[in-house]
């Protein structure tokens, strides 16, 4: 039973005859060129364009040949083989017998020892996680899960097993029970990470901040659109910045400045209870309210990243993310104000919340740049409190859920994404222009204008007169509804 459809006579019958089709031959290439000719049986995942992706990221890794990995849902086969055939030491699993069937007489084909168990990630009634992924932990685990939702009453219906590969029809949901598995820490070693497929048709853009939610950092590694409008996205999950200071102080000048005098590595974290001297944008003054996340990272050392507009727009970003995943109902109660201020919605309008801020000092050949992140939790006029809109926000588990959040950016465990933004592009023009919508019309010198795009380094293009404009002085910038 799927929700209120039922599994009838009628489709029981499609599948027996589903089962007794030939079984076919595809050939597969793997990112490196390897050919892989493989009989699928049916019912079995053949290998598709996320089979390519997969592949394609864990190539991209450049892993040790040592690494030793779980393939769940393995299907065919093909990204088992793949891994195999880089070294690694493999395991795969799938709940339909003849994917466990398929995998293993193509790996005795091609001469690889993966082991292969029946099972996957499932109700309890469905086998205890040991039936298969074993009494180990893994470097890494990789998972091109079912993404799409169950078919509506009175839409066709797939056969059981080709459901399984296709279709999350698990009530806690596929992903949210992974999730709960990496947390537990019963398939991932230290220094581990995940790799899985999600599609926008699926759980989408909620996929990294729930894995934040967890403790786990989680990053676009990778993706895949199709004319249609899907795409699907690669994720990498791991703990984040594993050698970080983590201190809190009662009362500091400011965050920022204190991780700029420090000597703590990439990823350390202060954060304070009240700041006297807090920092703001061109050195303005940032507010100390009675309550708030008050919050600095170091996120880059030594020439590691030059922080531009760019990075500000993408910590907007994820933030809004993640606290839209707080709401009861998915909602636009949050925008993202151009070049770095947050703004909720309230009673009395627009109101700004938080405010990021990079810094950056040398000393020699000595580097560092920070990240300041104050989010009001409560109201100080003139600015917006955040318990108003999400009363269930705890501000411990905030701090810790942010942390995984900056390290989802910045942290170079798995392969640094400043370069990756292209993957949010369509996301932060989208947010500018709601921005524009909420807060505008804007103005520039004086003159009204339309928001049009942004730079690679997310400097703002406005239209004026048919003219484009590169905005080069954001003080200059007037959102006229604030």
């Amino acid at each position: 039973m799927r929700g209120p459809h039922h599994f009838e006579e009628a489709d029981a019958e499609a599948e027996i005859e589903r089962l007794e089709r030939p079984a076919q031959t595809v050939s597969w290439n793997s990112p490196i060129g390897q050919r892989f000719d493989l009989d699928l049986l049916p019912t079995v995942y053949g290998p598709r364009e996320d089979t390519n992706l997969l592949a394609h990221v864990i190539n991209k890794a450049h892993l040790s040949s040592q690494t030793k990995a779980l393939e769940i849902g393995c299907g065919a086969g093909a990204v088992s083989l793949f891994a195999a055939s880089l070294g690694w030491s493999v395991t795969s699993c799938d709940i339909n017998p003849y994917a466990v069937a398929c995998t293993k007489g193509h790996a005795e084909k091609y001469g690889y020892a993966i082991r292969v168990r029946e099972g996957g990630p499932g109700p309890l009634q469905d086998g205890l996680p040991k039936q298969w992924m074993g009494d180990e932990r893994y470097d890494v685990v990789m998972w091109n899960m079912p993404y799409l939702s169950p078919p509506k009453p009175g839409e066709p219906v797939l056969g059981p097993l080709e459901e399984a590969a296709m279709i999350d029809t698990d009530d806690v949901g596929l992903y949210a029970r992974f999730l709960n598995l990496l947390e537990s820490g019963q398939l991932l070693r230290p220094g581990g990470r995940a790799y899985v497929i999600v599609s926008n048709l699926g759980i989408g853009d909620r996929a990294m901040p729930l894995a934040w939610r967890k403790g786990f950092a989680a990053r676009v590694v990778g993706q895949c659109q199709f004319e249609e409008g899907e795409v699907l996205s690669a994720l990498a999950l791991w703990r984040p910045f594993p050698k970080a200071t983590v201190e809190h102080h009662p009362t500091l000048e400011s965050t920022n400045a204190y991780l700029l005098n420090s000597t703590y590595g990439l990823g350390s974290r202060v954060s304070a209870d009240h700041q006297s001297k807090g920092r703001g944008r061109r050195g303005r003054s940032w507010t100390s309210p009675e309550q708030a996340v008050m919050a600095s990272w170091v996120v880059a050392l030594d020439g590691g990243m030059s922080h531009s507009t760019m990075h500000q727009l993408l910590v907007g970003h994820h933030v809004q993310l993640l606290l839209r995943t707080y709401a009861a109902e998915h909602s636009e109660f949050i925008c993202l104000k151009w070049p770095n201020d947050l703004f909720l919605r309230s009673s009395e309008g627009w109101q700004k919340f938080g405010g990021i801020l990079f810094e950056a000092r040398s000393s020699g050949k000595k580097h560092r740049i920070v990240l300041g992140l104050g989010l009001n939790l409560v109201a100080s006029k003139p600015y917006g409190s955040l318990l108003d809109a999400l009363p269930s926000v705890n501000q411990l588990q905030l701090m810790e859920h942010l942390h995984a959040m900056v390290a989802s950016l910045f942290d170079p465990t798995v392969n640094a994404c400043l370069g990756e933004h292209r993957f949010y592009l369509d996301d932060l023009n989208r947010e500018v222009r709601q921005a524009e919508s909420n807060l505008g019309p804007l103005f520039y010198r004086n003159e009204k204008v339309a928001y049009s795009g942004m730079d690679e380094e997310g400097q703002l293009l406005v239209t004026v007169r048919e003219n484009n404009l590169l905005v080069d002085d954001p003080d200059a910038l007037v959102w006229s509804s604030i």
